[in-house]
């Protein structure tokens, strides 16, 4: 299929997620940039068919936020959403075009939101002003405009996005002026109280990771370490809980809970509460990160094939334990690899190097929508970038069944 999506989280002041940014490329073998003007109405019609199919695994039954291209336009992709549900961000040169203006303005009336970035608020552009219902702007302009205009923006029942907050700062800013909504790398990144880092919380995670990862895992042992940590008992006991809700058994010891979920369950669990635990200051959108590349990893691994094909479940745990490197803290985050109990191959991968690295390099530029960086990874794995797609709505209903359980 000619045709590639992820997405993005937008965040509210709080750090929940209201928006996902659509990121998308009509990408194909016969098309590699993603020309839109070599696009056929057979790409068109798979595109519209493969958003319909994978709405709610892929939006979770959160607002829809595409920037719209002409192409998007022409083809009234708007349709394939709720008004209430989509929020449609135009590039303010469109509405330079006599053609474009209508086709917007058509939208406005029938009650889609509509986005404009890079607008600030003067008097010679008051009407373009009106016109939008969200501003988005990057939060490295200048701080004077930018406040002036999200005041201008809240007086007139306005919202506002401040784009590219990558720094602890730029979320102080936006902060500080009321922005709306942010979106940038700063919330995709865990905060690593490294302060924490000899406390009971670390010891007892490491030393059940070194008993699950030893050649054979004694329940015995790891339920009776479990259990002198009460907030992992806690957890544990309401997951199976969960899980056993509609067979009407109760599970009341960590041992019985242990054996129901299973070693390689435990493990993945394990690694989220953990890093959750490490990482109490981030959203909860980064546990479902993990998750969400710890299977994307391991899909890219079983269609690369090969030696790597048959180490799918190093490179899921890879996956899965990445977040640690959203530290800015170079040795931080070497710390924090060193204590983990996996391969040097696994250390490596999440650095970038190796073949594991070229896996990991794969499954964050899909992420982040960087089209180029997909297809050069992709050859470097060996994989027909083409099925990503479809690996991707996959690894997204993944999270959305287990991405809860932490």
């Amino acid at each position: 299929m000619g045709f590639l999506i992820s997405k993005q989280a937008v965040f509210n002041q709080s750090g929940g997620t209201d928006m996902y940014q659509m990121l998308y490329s009509f990408a194909s073998k016969r098309n590699p940039s993603g020309d839109e003007s070599l696009v056929n109405n057979s790409d068109i019609e798979d595109a519209k068919d493969y958003i319909k199919r994978n709405m709610d695994a892929f939006f979770d039954k959160k607002i829809a936020y595409i920037r719209f291209s002409p192409l998007l336009l022409d083809n009234n992709f708007h349709e394939l959403f709720l008004k209430e549900r989509l929020v449609i961000e135009l590039p303010t040169e469109l509405l330079a075009d006599p053609v474009t203006l209508q086709q917007c303005m058509r939208l406005k009336r029938l009650g889609y939101t509509i986005a404009l970035s890079g607008v600030f608020y003067n008097e010679d552009n008051e009407q373009l002003f009106n016109f939008a219902d969200i501003l988005r702007f990057d939060i490295n302009a200048d701080s004077d405009e930018i406040a002036y205009t999200v005041k201008k923006c809240h007086e007139r029942g306005k919202r506002v996005l401040a784009d590219n907050v990558e720094e602890p700062e730029h979320y102080d800013f936006a902060r500080e002026i009321d922005v709306d909504y942010v979106y940038g790398g700063f919330f995709s990144r865990p905060v690593l109280e490294t302060k924490r880092s000899g406390g009971p919380m670390i010891k007892t995670f490491l030393q059940i990771l070194a008993l699950l990862y030893s050649p054979d895992p004694n329940i015995e042992y790891i339920s009776a370490v479990i259990s002198t940590d009460p907030v992992l008992t806690i957890k544990l006991l309401k997951v199976i809980n969960q899980l056993c809700a509609d067979k009407g058994n109760t599970v009341s010891t960590v041992r019985q809970a242990l054996v129901m979920l299973g070693i390689d369950r435990l493990k993945e669990w394990i690694y989220l509460v953990g890093l959750q635990r490490l990482n109490r200051n981030s959203p909860a959108e980064i546990l479902k990160l993990a998750l969400f590349r710890a299977r994307f990893c391991e899909r890219i691994s079983r269609n690369s094939g090969g030696g790597v094909g048959s180490r799918s479940n190093e490179v899921y745990l890879m996956g899965l334990i990445s977040i640690v490197t959203g530290s800015n803290d170079e040795a931080a985050l070497t710390r924090a690899l060193a204590d983990l109990p996996v391969s040097q191959e696994i250390k490596e991968g999440i650095t970038g190097g190796g073949v594991f690295g070229d896996i990991f390099n794969l499954s964050r530029c899909y992420e982040h929508g960087d089209w180029n960086g997909v297809v050069f990874y992709a050859s470097a794995c060996n994989v027909n970038y083409e099925v990503l797609a479809n690996e991707y709505i996959e690894a997204q209903k993944f999270v959305k069944t287990y991405g809860n359980f932490a």
